[in-house]
């Protein structure tokens, strides 16, 4: 069977909807699956050896629908689109490209939308976006419509989905890790002497791409950290990281030169620099939930995580206790949740083993292959 899979991006220049989809088609792939990946003409998507990248004429407009048509008539399959709002064109509005997407279910194509994002939120501090936010609360209807299967990174978006169209089938399928789980050795030792030198001393890492709305809780827990276990040494991991080490020693001296960032790192390090870490401490305002990559990679590479429980995160991650929840309003519950952990190598070790079971039991690449292969293409159901 063919996968035809449809992404506004795709490596080597792309964000984390483009991995993801390099990662499923390689996925499907392995599981014997035919893969055809169609991007649009603005991105420098090639994929790599053996994958079917088609380049479209445009980034969804009629060209681009005209050439979708004629090969999924020729070469029928299941269609998943991968989609974000904005990655389909007209500055986040295509809703010409999502009406025609359900015009082709009526054509007989099996289409299916994985729901990255579903909408622009309504807000008073960006009022200029709020007809577009409405823009894209009626794409996503009509996506909804187009849907023989509707697919979500979190089950929260269940909720913001069901006022604007009947679901039919939903699916939730997690944002599995991108980074390899396995590391060598010698270079886990490496980053952890750039993180604590010659000491023994225990590290905590955080791993993301610091953007203005992620930081404020580290901002607030890390040098709380820091006053409450003077040993510990801090490792920030990812893109931008040095940046923001350098605001936040300028701001709290009691970090100063008792942590170190790393910048950008290739997929293969991040693994090695992750399992530096004695754990990762992950807050975010808005909770956990199966979209952060940034947590997945814990886990996979199985890392103790100490992480937020707040309004978006899913139930999962409080009946399979995968990583330690404190509340993203206290700071005082993470700086004592970090203290129990690094007081107990045994505690550390059980989280870190049983996060890593959990990811491979629900968030994992080849959950998200069972999981789509288990929806029977239309030409089957329909028989």
């Amino acid at each position: 069977m063919t996968w035809h899979l449809v992404t506004g991006e795709y490596p080597p220049g792309c964000g984390g909807v483009g991995d993801y989809t390099a990662l499923l088609a390689r996925a499907l792939g392995r599981a014997g699956e035919e893969v055809v990946v169609w991007v649009p003409a603005d991105t420098d998507g090639t994929g790599n050896a053996g994958e079917s990248v088609r380049r479209l004429p445009d980034r969804f407009g009629p060209r681009s629908r005209e050439v979708l048509a004629r090969a999924w008539q020729q070469q029928r399959g299941v269609v998943v689109l991968q989609y974000v709002p904005n990655a389909l064109g007209v500055k986040g509005a295509n809703l010409a490209f999502c009406r025609w997407l359900r015009g082709m279910r009526h054509r007989g194509i099996d289409v299916r939308v994985m729901f990255h994002e579903p909408y622009f939120y309504f807000s008073m501090e960006r009022p200029w976006r709020n007809a577009l936010a409405v823009v894209q609360r009626m794409m996503a209807a009509e996506l909804i419509k187009a849907s023989r299967c509707v697919y979500v990174s979190s089950e929260t978006w269940r909720d913001r989905l069901e006022p604007y169209g009947r679901l039919p089938q939903l699916i939730t399928l997690p944002i599995p890790s991108t980074i390899p789980d396995a590391a060598d050795a010698g270079r886990i030792r490496d980053f952890r002497r750039l993180a604590a030198g010659d000491s023994s001393s225990p590290i905590v890492g955080h791993f993301g791409t610091y953007g203005d709305h992620m930081t404020a809780m580290i901002e607030a827990s890390v040098p709380a950290i820091a006053e409450r276990l003077p040993d510990v040494r801090f490792a920030l991991l990812g893109d931008r990281g040095v940046e923001f080490l350098t605001r936040l020693s300028a701001r709290f001296p009691v970090v100063r030169n008792r942590a170190w960032a790393s910048g950008h790192l290739a997929a293969s390090d991040v693994s090695a620099a992750l399992r530096s870490c004695d754990l990762l401490f992950q807050p975010y305002p808005d909770g956990v939930t199966t979209r952060r990559t940034s947590v997945m990679a814990g886990l996979a590479n199985a890392v103790p995580i100490v992480t937020t429980d707040g309004a978006l995160t899913e139930q999962v991650w409080r009946e399979t206790r995968a990583a330690m929840l404190v509340s993203p309003a206290e700071t005082t519950e993470a700086v004592d949740g970090v203290h129990r952990l690094l007081a107990s190598a045994d505690d550390r070790e059980a989280l870190g083993r049983r996060g890593q079971e959990v990811y491979a039991a629900h968030f994992s690449i080849e959950r998200t292959v069972d999981a789509l292969r288990a929806s029977r293409p239309l030409e089957v159901a329909a028989g």
